[in-house]
């Protein structure tokens, strides 16, 4: 019997590649047969040429980091073109999908094959799933991000806490808002960010005692269908 060839997914990170503290979470909802192909919009980058992209008082703010663990805060609207740079390539290597490991919204990028923002999906999810009396928690990297997450989520339900604390500052962070969510008597928790790990919702779940949606192993349980 002919075996089929293994499948290729793309993942861009907005930061550098590659993405170890996460992506081991996330292969094994993949399937079998499958490779994953990595790139980073702030790949061939220094820190002080990254300072360059930090992002102006009118602009989105995002968070990554570099392959050496640090920490970085960009413009959405300044590393766009890096972006679909790293797009360009990934089809040039016939992948089968590409997959964004960053939560937030981004106009459409020209592609060959399927370009998943994470956000569609997580959100989707989330309301699906939480109804106006339920009392959602939601961890997010920056306090900027709080405005449009409020805006986000507001119609689904009125009882809303959000914390922000970064996946890439002190680790004990993620316990001290596991301990405002309990004490907000959250009934779900929203790990709003692809940095966020299955360290970090296994602290929270012990922490709150209630269920936790982990974005990165939501998006990826749902690439696992695309590519059966």
């Amino acid at each position: 019997m002919k075996r089929s060839l293994p499948k290729k997914i793309g993942l861009i990170s907005i930061g550098q590649s590659p993405r170890t503290d996460i992506v081991k979470d996330m292969e094994p909802y993949f399937g079998d047969q499958v490779e994953v192909i990595e790139m980073g919009a702030l790949d061939g980058l220094t820190l002080n040429q990254v300072s360059e992209l930090a992002p102006e008082p009118s602009m989105v703010h995002l968070v990554s980091r570099m392959s050496d663990g640090s920490e970085v805060v960009m413009g959405k609207e300044k590393i766009l073109p890096r972006m679909e740079h790293c797009i360009e390539i990934l089809n040039q290597q016939n992948v089968d999908l590409i997959m964004l490991l960053c939560v937030g919204k981004f106009p459409e990028f020209f592609s060959s094959c399927l370009v998943i923002e994470p956000q569609r999906v997580v959100d989707r999810f989330i309301e699906s799933v939480v109804n106006p009396q339920h009392h959602l928690g939601v961890i997010i990297p920056l306090i900027e991000q709080e405005s449009w997450v409020r805006d986000a989520f507001l119609p689904v339900t009125a009882n809303l806490t959000i914390v922000s604390t970064s996946p890439y500052s002190d680790p004990s962070s993620i316990s001290r808002a596991g301990q405002d969510f309990k004490d907000a008597g959250c009934d779900v928790i929203l790990m709003y960010c692809m940095g966020y790990n299955l360290t970090n919702a296994t602290e929270m779940r012990r922490i709150t005692n209630k269920p936790v949606v982990l974005s990165n192993t939501i998006v990826a349980r749902s690439i696992g269908e695309l590519l059966a």
